[in-house]
């Protein structure tokens, strides 16, 4: 039986939004704006994502 439900899933999927946009964060501070603008569509997708899945 698996015992992973949905809130468990969306704080993982939360925390690896968070990652991602600390990525972007990483990325713009090197004046890398082309990867930092790419991280951060995919970190706010993400969190977006993680979000609905916990309501």
């Amino acid at each position: 039986m698996n015992d992973i439900i949905a809130p468990d899933l969306a704080i993982g999927a939360l925390g690896l939004a968070l990652a991602v946009l600390y990525a972007a964060w990483h990325e713009a501070r090197a004046k890398n704006a082309r990867d930092a603008r790419l991280l951060a569509a995919v970190g706010a997708a993400s969190l977006l994502g993680g979000a609905v899945a916990w309501l």
